[in-house]
């Protein structure tokens, strides 16, 4: 009996670890705009994919396409994205509310205010 109350225990304790999140509020296409501080806003979309049960996807900014470096959804409804490109790197870390979401983004030039939609698809 012991050694079944403690199998049961290390399953229950295990199933996390196993579970598949579920991306499926994020995956899509977003419209975002980053606020420069009087420079004029910066707009493009975002396009986040799950491939293999795991996230990917690219910004897209006036015509030049960013691949993602790293992309984790986290508990609390936090993305975190990462890109780099020849001359900077790029974060932005952001709360997923529903078809919104807001937040920072960052990059060597500083930090500035993040916000974006969903489009409907």
């Amino acid at each position: 009996m012991k050694k079944l109350l403690i199998l049961i225990l290390a399953l229950v304790l295990s199933y996390p670890l196993f579970a598949q999140p579920d991306f499926k509020p994020i995956i899509g296409k977003w419209k975002y705009v980053v606020d420069t501080g009087g420079q004029g806003d910066m707009t493009g979309i975002l396009r986040i994919t799950e491939v293999d049960g795991k996230l990917t996807g690219d910004a897209t900014v006036e015509n030049y396409t960013i691949p993602f470096t790293k992309i984790e959804f986290k508990e609390g409804n936090k993305l975190v994205i990462e890109m780099k490109t020849e001359a900077d790197h790029y974060k932005v870390d952001v709360k997923v509310e529903g078809n919104k979401f807001s937040g920072m983004g960052s990059s060597y030039q500083g930090e500035a205010p993040i916000s974006g939609e969903k489009m409907q698809e």
